[in-house]
């Protein structure tokens, strides 16, 4: 069927692409257009100080390692944060930046509302080398970044808000905040 992914796959001379059930955990979606209201993870467990979904500790855990390896700093700075720590981060982050909307100049989300935000899945860390009263774009000239950067995917992450993304993810470029 050409109108199948498959389909427009091969048309494209793409490889098939995987079978996948959308509905599983790893997929689900936080953002602006999406709210999770009230989830929470099943199992929460602790690490490094963060509270993470338990179906990410072990990957995250060897990710940090693994960076550690190469003798660089590594600092997990936010986990997971429940419904009401995030309505909470909103007002703080919103009145600290003189907005009410949790956006930039630009119309980018420097911060979600509640039942919006990724870091209430559990899936996701915005990981620097030091603690950051506030963290910027300038993380991206550290070393942790640039090498976790090439290698997160080896673990199973990604870079969520990558730079030049805003305008499709509609959230500020966050070189800090893995998924």
């Amino acid at each position: 069927d050409p109108d199948s992914p498959a389909g427009r796959a091969a048309a494209l001379g793409l490889p098939e692409p995987p079978d996948i059930d959308i509905n599983s955990w790893e997929y689900i979606l936080a953002n602006a257009d999406n709210s999770i209201a009230e989830y929470a993870p099943p199992e929460l467990v602790t690490l490094e100080g963060q509270l993470v979904d338990s179906r990410i500790a072990d990957a995250l855990a060897a990710m940090a390692a693994d960076t550690r390896a190469q003798g660089l700093s590594v600092y997990l700075s936010s986990g997971y944060r429940s419904y009401a720590d995030q309505a909470a981060n909103f007002l703080r982050v919103c009145r600290n930046n003189g907005v009410s909307d949790g956006k930039d100049s630009q119309g980018y989300y420097i911060t979600m509302p509640a039942g919006h935000s990724e870091h209430q899945t559990g899936l996701c860390c915005d990981i620097t080398d030091i603690y950051y009263p506030t963290k910027n774009r300038s993380i991206e000239n550290t070393a942790m970044f640039q090498y976790m950067n090439a290698h997160c995917q080896e673990f199973g992450f990604i870079l969520r808000f990558p730079d030049g993304m805003e305008p499709i993810t509609g959230v500020m470029y966050e070189p800090f905040h893995f998924r």
